[in-house]
């Protein structure tokens, strides 16, 4: 039997990460404030901690992006 509540339910909807290439459910994914690539949490966080920020309203601001400006 199923479930009538279908609040939990996975999206039929994917799409690739422009950086593993992979392709992952639309939930689990982002796009980039600064380079505006659409990434899988991986990419676009790198960490729980990092993901967690972004979800009280830090700037989703990619892994390379966020190097490549601590560099400079």
């Amino acid at each position: 039997m199923t479930s009538p509540m279908k609040l939990f339910r996975r999206s039929d909807l994917s799409t690739h990460c422009e950086e593993c290439k992979l392709s992952y459910d639309l939930t689990q994914m982002g796009a980039c404030r600064q380079c505006r690539r659409v990434l899988c949490n991986r990419h676009l966080h790198g960490s729980f901690w990092r993901r967690l920020k972004v979800d009280f309203g830090a700037p989703a601001v990619c892994v390379r992006c966020r190097h490549e400006g601590a560099r400079s």
